[in-house]
């Protein structure tokens, strides 16, 4: 893509008003290439319709500077034009080019029974740091106030509405908490299950496993989290409503946790997730638990999940030896972060 003056540019990509892809953002070019973005969509229909907009990315202002976009509206039988696609702005001045490539092929028996718009991969995360929620939160010792992002197909829906004026409070909140910027943010591609433990739930310190509690929202298709605590505004930081953007549809909604397979004292054997439906804006029926497990075993396959209700026995169960495990895991770490600071430095 050629872009007129230098820009931090993304673009947006949706098809039909149903589905949509956010690249990621490039720094300083005027020449981007998104060499790396993918976007795999099953059972679009015939006369599908996808829409681009390109965007300059503006950490001082609430809202990002549109360059302009641009539509095709015959996916199925795409031809590239060779000059690429004229990027035009609101008031149809044009402002470059776009290249992009479209492959398309029939439904297969493995797929066809998938809904329509389902996203296929591959799976994309993005990690904002705040530093002024972290010392707020102080849930760790950088004092960094993380949020999760990760794209994934979604299936069943369910809807709780909230007032107009609390979704204006909560998408401030958001914008506030978790916009996107251009710095403190990082972005990545998850292959497999083995890729979720390593990138996303290893501390980046310690390069182990931290034990603790996550809220998250799966809504349209996003997979969306944050580090939970008794602390006061770390509860209000990941609250489901404040996560989900103050979306009136959101898909599963509640709590979980990594916990080792076989107990706290084999913490080098496999993990799993423990989710449930510890909601609290949102209202999941216990039943959706299935559809939420067999979702993350379409997008990760081989991951190990376990889900409980809310007031499960079992669940208290396993939250009273994380909560064990992490008053170790707290005074393991301080130790190694004393020890780190303390070692002379050496070039």
């Amino acid at each position: 893509m050629d872009v007129s003056g230098h820009a931090d540019p993304y673009f947006i990509a949706k098809i039909d008003d149903r589905i949509s892809f956010t690249s990621t953002i490039l720094s300083n070019t005027a020449t981007p290439k998104w060499n790396d973005e993918k976007w795999i969509v099953r059972n679009i229909p015939l006369n599908a319709k996808l829409t681009v907009k390109i965007y300059d990315k503006d950490d001082s202002k609430i809202l990002d500077n549109y360059i302009g976009g641009f539509e095709i509206l015959d996916l199925i039988n795409y031809y590239a034009p060779v000059k690429g696609h004229q990027i035009i702005d609101s008031f149809n001045r044009h402002h470059g080019f776009f290249h992009l490539s479209i492959q398309s092929m029939e439904s297969s028996e493995e797929t066809i029974h998938l809904p329509r718009y389902t996203f296929d991969g591959p799976c994309r995360y993005s990690r904002h740091d705040s530093f002024a929620v972290g010392r707020l939160t102080m849930l760790n010792a950088d004092c960094i106030y993380s949020t999760w992002k990760i794209q994934s197909s979604t299936n069943d829906i369910w809807q709780s509405p909230l007032s107009l004026a609390s979704q204006n409070a909560l998408k401030l909140a958001h914008k506030v908490l978790y916009g996107r910027t251009l710095k403190y943010n990082e972005n990545g591609q998850l292959n497999n299950a083995n890729d979720l433990w390593k990138c996303i739930f290893s501390d980046r310190t310690t390069k182990r496993i931290k034990p603790c509690i996550y809220t998250y929202v799966v809504d349209d298709n996003t997979w969306r989290f944050s580090e939970t605590d008794v602390q006061v505004f770390a509860d209000f930081a990941s609250k489901h409503a404040l996560l989900a953007n103050a979306s009136e549809y959101v898909r599963y909604a509640g709590q979980f946790h990594p916990r080792p397979k076989y107990g706290w004292d084999n913490c080098d054997d496999e993990w799993e997730l423990v989710f449930d439906n510890g909601y609290g804006t949102y209202a999941p029926d216990i039943n959706l638990l299935i559809n939420l497990k067999d979702l993350l075993l379409f997008n990760f396959p081989g991951l190990h999940i376990v889900t409980y209700e809310y007031d499960d026995p079992k669940l208290k169960e396993s939250m009273a030896a994380l909560k064990h495990a992490t008053e170790k895991y707290k005074n393991s770490t301080t130790t190694i972060q004393q020890f780190v600071l303390t070692c002379p430095w050496t070039p």
